[in-house]
């Protein structure tokens, strides 16, 4: 998504920005436009376009009983202004993750910068989370971008206020 917010051009696995919009499977996705940001599903209400559009600024989106929630209004997955949708803000009790990425090259994913941990088995993430929650530190498990052969990529994302502190106690 830091690309798109960049206004460059990037492709990385089934996700493309021209700068001024994001392609998820050959499927629009956002438009910046003039009046603002707009978002839509394409059609597909899936964990994917959930994860991708969650990743711009100011979207929020949630799913209960198979309704999906963009910063706590119904929607239908039509394509809608996010200004238009600002009556609700993220509660207070959910942790933000900041998930803006840098593609690592030599490796082919994208990397989250607050990544604590990183692995291609799912289940090396359990003992990083469970030290985390003995910590008290909240924490998101993402799967990024990837090409080429390791896949997928795993990650353990702890919020920007917490990843210093997060990975001193890593390291020792």
């Amino acid at each position: 998504m830091s690309a798109f917010l960049n206004g460059e051009r990037l492709k990385i696995d089934n996700t493309i920005t021209q700068g001024g919009v994001i392609w998820l499977w050959d499927n629009m996705i956002a438009e910046r436009r003039g009046n603002g940001l707009w978002i839509t599903n394409a059609g597909w209400p899936s964990a994917t376009t959930k994860e991708r559009l969650n990743g711009l600024p100011e979207v929020w989106i949630v799913q209960k009983k198979g309704q999906w929630y963009l910063n706590g209004h119904a929607w239908d997955g039509e394509w809608v202004r996010v200004a238009d949708f600002m009556g609700s803000v993220r509660p207070e009790t959910e942790p933000v993750f900041d998930l803006t990425s840098t593609w690592v090259a030599d490796g082919g994913y994208s990397q989250p910068n607050y990544a604590v941990w990183h692995s291609n088995n799912l289940s090396t993430l359990e003992p990083v989370e469970a030290g985390l929650r003995e910590l008290g530190v909240p924490f998101r498990r993402h799967e990024s971008d990837t090409q080429g052969i390791w896949r997928p990529n795993y990650f353990v994302v702890v919020r920007p206020e917490d990843f210093n502190r997060v990975l001193t106690n890593i390291n020792q």
